[in-house]
């Protein structure tokens, strides 16, 4: 049998790492489930990061009237309505916002129905609070590379 060493520095390093890229980042979730609520709010809180949670949708369109925020993570299936529901309310309010929909039940239906609503990623259950924040860093990076290269295009059609 082969034994495998896991390099625990590293991964706390990388783990801060990717906390860090968190810090400025406004996010929001809508989720019934208590265990999970109380595990990502200890985790960001932890690391100084801002996540304020919603235990179901009327409370996350609440929010969204309230603050402005950066990332809205969004279970699937809620008391009140479904997250595909809740996208399309929320609409493209603000632009820059990224959407997540976290969901132990996925099939080829709602994952067409991702990107018509505007849906950026879709996690499906169960995740780690790890691969959460790898995911929300990768999309963090992707949105910030893309509105270089929108404020690029808009400062050269300037020049010209």
């Amino acid at each position: 049998m082969k034994t495998f060493t896991i390099n625990n520095k590293k991964n706390e390093r990388d783990n801060m790492k990717s906390f860090t890229k968190l810090k400025d980042v406004k996010t929001v979730l809508v989720e019934d489930d208590a265990m999970i609520r109380n595990a990502l709010s200890m985790a960001f809180k932890n690391k100084d990061c801002c996540l304020r949670v919603c235990k179901n949708a009327e409370q996350g369109l609440q929010a969204l009237k309230e603050e402005r925020f950066d990332i809205i993570i969004c279970d699937f299936r809620l008391p009140d309505m479904n997250g595909l529901e809740f996208f399309k309310l929320v609409g493209n309010r603000p632009s820059h916002t990224l959407k997540v929909l976290i969901s132990a039940y996925g099939d080829k239906k709602l994952s067409s129905e991702l990107s018509r609503v505007g849906v950026h990623a879709f996690i499906p259950k169960p995740f780690s609070v790890k691969q959460l924040i790898h995911i929300l860093v990768h999309l963090i990076e992707v949105n910030q590379k893309n509105q270089r290269i929108f404020v690029q295009a808009d400062s050269l059609a300037e020049q010209k």
